[in-house]
C-alpha cells in the first residue's frame, strides 16, 4: 500500500508543476494571434511585374536581336569576298582601278560630283576588301601546304634495321628450315 501512497504524492507534485506551467505559459491562442499579426504586416502582396526584371529582359532581348542582325550581315559579306584558293592554282589577280584625267572634262555639277566620289570610295574599299582576301586565303594555302608536308620527328627513332623482317609474316605452310629464317641466329 506504500506504493500506491508513494504515487499519489508523485502525481500532486507534477499536478503542482502544471499548474505552475499554465500559470507562465501564454495561452496558445493568444500566441497565435501574434503570430498572424506579425506575420501579416511583413508579408507584401508581389507585383505583378518587377521593374528590374523587366530591364533585364528587355536588354536580353535587344543583345539578341543586334546578335541576329550581325550574324546575318557579316554572313552575308562573308559569302560576297571569299575567294577560294585550292591545291597549286594561281590566285586570281586583283583588278585595278584605271583613273581617268578629268582635265580636259566638262565641270560636274555638285550631286552627280557627290555620286561620282562615294562610287569611287566604294571602289577603293572593293579592292581593299578583295585584297584582303586574297592575302588571307594566300596564307590559309600557304599554312595547309605547310602542315600536309609536316613529319613527326620521332620517325627516325621508331625505326630500325629489321623493320623488313618485323613487317613480313612467315607462311604457315612453309617447312621448319624455312621458318627457322625468320628467327635469329643466336647460340644455344
Amino acid at each position: 500500500m506504500e506504493l500506491v501512497g508513494e504515487q499519489k504524492r508523485i502525481q500532486a507534485l507534477f499536478s503542482e508543476l502544471r499548474l505552475a506551467d499554465e500559470q507562465t505559459a501564454p495561452r496558445f491562442a493568444a500566441v497565435w494571434n501574434r503570430a498572424q499579426a506579425a506575420s501579416s504586416q511583413t508579408w507584401r502582396p508581389a507585383r505583378a511585374l518587377n521593374l528590374s526584371f523587366v530591364a533585364a529582359t528587355a536588354l536580353l532581348i535587344c543583345a539578341l536581336v543586334s546578335l541576329a542582325l550581325w550574324s546575318k550581315y557579316s554572313q552575308q559579306n562573308a559569302r560576297q569576298a571569299i575567294v577560294v584558293v585550292t591545291g597549286n592554282a594561281t590566285p586570281a589577280t586583283v583588278p585595278v582601278e584605271v583613273v581617268k584625267d578629268t582635265a580636259g572634262d566638262p565641270p560636274l555639277s555638285e550631286g552627280s560630283r557627290d555620286r561620282a566620289a562615294s562610287r569611287s570610295r566604294a571602289k577603293r574599299l572593293a579592292a581593299r576588301r578583295r585584297e584582303l582576301m586574297l592575302a588571307i586565303n594566300l596564307k590559309a594555302a600557304r599554312e595547309a601546304k605547310a602542315i600536309s608536308n609536316w613529319q613527326s620527328p620521332t620517325t627516325a627513332l621508331l625505326k630500325s634495321q629489321n623493320d623488313e623482317l618485323l613487317k613480313s609474316l612467315p607462311q604457315l605452310n612453309e617447312s621448319a628450315d624455312d621458318l627457322k629464317s625468320f628467327l635469329t641466329n643466336t647460340p644455344k
